[in-house]
């Protein structure tokens, strides 16, 4: 045996042909064997590393947050799969960015880092601002972070009931905030302005600016103490224009009795309060001063309030009982004026208030005045007015009567106030009655004295006159008027006409009273009865003495034509026409002529008719029948009377066209024999004077009943036959 042989050579020297027997037995392994061997061994590593995976992810994640936190940049999230760390997130500088991936690199276990973080924009100024206007709170501008913006969304939750919040889901996050947790100072600003009504926090950098008015002094002070005080993060106040509460209206006021004034109201400060006592005791030395104004915020600019109150106290001075006062920048002055230099010289001065201050009511009683009068006075487009108003308001009612009533004339008011008048109403009422009337004339006046108003003067027109005659109908209540001399305006040439034709009778030209004019149309409506009258004539003044007589007078002569016109210009009448039958010019013009008054001339240009038609017994008989409906009348005498003249010419026309007539007594008829005789006589006679054949008319009282039928007539007791052309 080999001594270099150990105990092992030596058993293996001993089995060592049985292990290779064995092996020869058996022959060589498998492969596919050692496959599924190895492919065993993977699934279980496998499976124990699944196993494992989970643990270390968990763990690396949480020693990740853990050490982000530590170093002040819980902004990054680090997510693991297995041992391979992804940083997300926001960064607000390079900086962080990078001091972050260091830190999660460094980790035990973290086998690589993938930087999926993202750099903010950065803004400069970073600001910030919230404005509140009751209750809608509204927010703009950025924030840092998600995490400021979750914190900010909290903060907001705390704000008073009723208080909404806008904008939160539109603040932007950016990059230059500055340093320290920008959500504790939003927090701060909503706590801030959530005190007030309405205002503004605005943030700039690291700037802090508050702006509003507070609801009460006790907030005031609070915020004013606040915000003096170091704010949060290191910000620093660069703007404080909270305003304490206002007291509204800012009054003030000084009444005076003789020497002594009474303060009521407010001042801005004891140093304004000081001055306004200085001002008082320079004006009126003499007067004691009882202080009872108080301060308060509100007032106008104090240099300007002090001098408004300046001015009012020189207006007190020359008061000796009276008032003024200041609200806001109203003015007002009240009290009695003592005579007219003291009343114009407060008027003067209410026209001429301190810049930015008017005076709203001037109550400034004026001086005693008797007799109270007032005065228009009108030539022409000149207009004056004098006298007085008992108050502004009646002067203004006045004053825009006149510019209304006589726009581009010449006007000159000097009408004043004055005291001792009747009540305004009564005045005002009064005195815009008399100026429409006095509008209405040419030239005229008008007084007011007490509750009289008397009027005098020519109308413009007729149709002035016309309008200013019904308004004296009626004047205003308590009104005493006298217009006996209102006259209407004087025609020259004073010109008149009446027409008849075929269409009615139409009158024109000017009456000079409404007497007149009734006269007239009452003696149209005889003398034409049932024609349509077209009455255009308006009133006016100048007629001739005698117009009425010579109008009416007119009138008969113009109805004996068949038309025509009676035209009248002062005393020249004329009388134009056509006639009604052959040989009617001679009988109307003498009788035209006859009739005229004295002072009136008259001229005729008659015309004869075109030639008759001759009609038949039954037509005739028809014409006439309407002929003498026109109505035929006739005196003791038993002649036609002059107003029946018109009538006869209207029968004399038929006549001259008919066959021959029979004139007797009416059958039936009360007149007495001669009577019934005369006017037949008559009516025969002024037939052949007007031109009707003297055989063609006959008067037969005792000529034989006409047979049934036959055409006739009867009028005023006589009876007219047709006889049958032959």
């Amino acid at each position: 045996m080999d001594a270099r042989s150990g105990p092992g050579e030596r058993a293996g020297g001993a089995d060592g042909p049985a292990r290779r027997s064995l092996w020869r037995a058996t022959g060589p392994l498998d492969p596919r064997i050692l496959v599924i061997g190895l492919l065993l061994l993977c699934v279980l590593i496998g499976l124990v590393a699944v196993a494992s995976r989970g643990g270390v992810e968990t763990d690396l994640t949480e020693r990740a947050a853990d050490q982000l936190e530590a170093i002040g940049e819980s902004w990054a999230v680090a997510r693991l799969a297995g041992r391979d760390a992804t940083v997300h997130g926001e960064a607000l500088a390079q900086e962080a960015r990078d001091k972050v991936l260091r830190a999660v690199a460094s980790l035990s276990g973290v086998r690589s880092v993938t930087d999926a973080t993202t750099l903010l924009p950065e803004r400069r100024p970073f600001t910030f601002s919230l404005v509140r206007d009751g209750p809608v709170l509204q927010m703009e501008g950025y924030v840092p972070s998600r995490y400021a913006l979750a914190r900010i969304a909290e903060a907001v939750k705390s704000l008073p009931p009723g208080v909404t919040a806008r904008g939160v889901d539109k603040l932007v996050r950016a990059r230059g905030a500055p340093a320290g947790d920008f959500s504790a100072v939003v927090a701060f600003a909503l706590d801030a302005l959530s005190r007030l009504p309405s205002g503004r926090v605005t943030l700039s950098d690291d700037s802090f600016a508050i702006e509003g008015r507070a609801p009460d002094l006790s907030t005031y002070d609070q915020l004013l103490q606040t915000l003096h005080a170091p704010l949060p993060q290191g910000f620093r106040l660069a703007r404080f224009a909270v305003r304490p509460p206002v007291v509204s209206p800012y009054v003030w006021s000084a009444a005076r009795n003789g020497d002594s004034i009474q303060l009521k109201g407010y001042v801005p400060s004891d140093e304004a309060r000081q001055q306004v006592l200085d001002i008082l005791h320079g004006a009126m030395p003499n007067a004691g001063v009882a202080d009872g104004t108080v301060l308060g915020d509100g007032a106008p600019a104090t240099d300007r309030w002090l001098r408004a109150v300046r001015y009012l106290t020189t207006q007190l001075a020359i008061l000796p009982r009276g008032q003024v006062g200041l609200s806001d920048t109203s003015l007002t002055i009240e009290g009695a004026a003592g005579s007219f230099a003291i009343y114009d010289a407060l008027a003067a001065a209410r026209r001429t208030p301190p810049e930015g201050f008017q005076v709203s009511r001037f109550a400034i009683e004026p001086p005693q005045v008797a007799p109270f009068v007032w005065r228009i006075w009108r030539q022409g487009p000149t207009v004056r007015l004098t006298g007085y108003a008992p108050g502004e308001e009646a002067r203004r009612i006045m004053g825009d009567a006149v510019k209304a009533l006589f726009a581009g004339g010449q006007v000159s008011d000097q009408v004043r106030l004055a005291s001792g008048g009747p009540p305004a109403e009564a005045w005002t009422a009064a005195v815009t009655y008399a100026i429409a009337q006095v509008s209405r004339m040419a030239s005229g006046e008008a007084t007011v004295l007490g509750s009289t108003l008397t009027l005098t003067g020519e109308a413009v027109d007729s149709a002035s006159f016309a309008t200013l005659s019904e308004a004296l109908k009626s004047p205003p209540a308590g009104v005493k008027l006298d217009a006996a001399r209102v006259l209407p305006p004087v025609i020259s040439p004073y010109v008149f006409a009446v027409r008849s034709d075929e269409t009615g009778v139409t009158v024109s030209g000017f009456y000079p009273d409404e007497t007149t004019h009734d006269a007239v149309k009452a003696g149209i409506a005889q003398l034409f009865p049932g024609a349509r009258v077209t009455d255009v004539a308006a009133v006016g003044a100048g007629a001739p003495a005698g117009f009425l007589d010579a109008v009416i007078a007119g009138l008969g002569p113009l109805a004996r034509l068949e038309t025509g016109d009676l035209r009248f210009s002062d005393g020249q009448v004329t009388l134009i026409g056509t006639g009604r039958y052959a040989g009617a010019e001679p009988l109307v013009t003498a009788d035209f002529k006859a009739v005229l008054p004295k002072g009136f001339s008259g001229e005729t240009e008659i015309e004869p008719p075109p030639p008759a038609v001759p009609v038949g017994a039954a037509e005739c008989t028809r014409l006439l029948t309407d002929a003498a409906a026109r109505g035929l009348a006739f005196d003791a005498g038993g002649r036609p009377t002059p107003v029946s003249r018109a009538t006869v010419d209207h029968m004399v026309q038929v006549a001259q066209r008919c066959p021959a007539l029979v004139l007797q007594p009416a059958p039936g008829s009360t007149l007495p024999g001669p009577v019934a005789q005369a006017r037949g006589a008559a009516l025969r006679a002024a037939l052949v004077a007007a031109g009707v054949p003297d055989h063609h008319v006959q008067w037969e009282p005792d000529a034989p009943e006409p047979l049934p039928g036959a055409p006739a007539l009867s009028v005023a007791g006589v009876r007219i036959v047709v006889r049958a052309a032959e």
